[in-house]
């Protein structure tokens, strides 16, 4: 089990797409903060070295689908193409996952990390290695996004939150992106993340990384959104206390 295989392998198929292009740039840089906090996560939640090394492999793999959606539609949005589907589509139904790992033993939980890392929720019906491995992807990627929210866009709270989108975030619900209709309801759908968080040492690596204090101290709040922006911070905080 050699990382060192798989990252080089990664960087290979990276640099045939232009990375001059901030979109690419951006993916790739966050493909290795998500190895980074997937190892964090593995690590504080007492996981073997071989359970490291897959969280690791699942990181640095959930978004390979990223470059090619980015090369054909310069967007971000899994309407135009659904990176995850299209990232095991290349890993499995073009065997390009056996550049990365020559054994066939994690196919599945691998599989099924990269495919569900980005939908609204995981099966039910996944055994309980795989759920696991599902759940570690989909907590580092949300602790990696509230990094890059903070360092790569301009975060305003400015507009009316749209009624829906509120409701359900008070509801401590995740909310769907396609209920979005301005950049506020986008913050509060990352917000929301963390109704979707899985593990207590999630919040930790949030609380410890100061990751998610840079993401609020980011933020520019109108007057009008002063209160409600107040109210949700603090009942986010109260979360980190869990």
């Amino acid at each position: 089990m050699d990382l060192d295989i798989a990252i080089k392998a990664f960087n290979e198929y990276v640099n045939t797409f232009d990375m001059n292009n901030d979109k690419i740039k951006l993916k790739h840089i966050h493909t290795f903060e998500v190895v980074n906090k997937s190892e964090m996560l593995a690590k504080k939640l007492k996981l073997n070295d071989e359970d490291i090394f897959l969280a690791k492999l699942i990181g640095l793999l959930h978004d390979i689908g990223r470059f090619e959606q980015v090369t054909k539609y310069d967007s971000f949005k899994d309407i135009d193409m659904d990176h995850a589907d299209f990232g095991v589509k290349l890993l499995f139904e073009e065997n390009m996952i056996r550049k990365f790992i020559s054994d066939e033993k994690y196919d599945d939980i691998i599989y099924n990390a990269v495919k569900y890392h980005n939908k609204f929720e995981i099966p039910n019906n996944l055994d309980e290695k795989t759920e696991l491995f599902c759940k570690i992807i989909r907590d580092a990627d949300k602790i990696d996004i509230y990094r890059v929210r903070t360092e790569e866009y301009e975060n305003l709270f400015y507009d009316e939150v749209s009624d829906y989108v509120l409701t359900e975030f008070n509801n401590n619900e995740p909310v769907k992106h396609k209920y979005v209709k301005n950049k506020t309801d986008s913050l509060i759908v990352i917000f929301a993340f963390f109704y979707d968080v899985n593990f207590k040492e999630s919040f930790e690596i949030l609380k410890e990384t100061k990751i998610f204090d840079n993401f609020v101290n980011s933020i520019k709040v109108s007057e009008n959104n002063k209160e409600l922006f107040e109210n949700i911070k603090n009942k986010l905080y109260k979360y980190l206390e869990v």
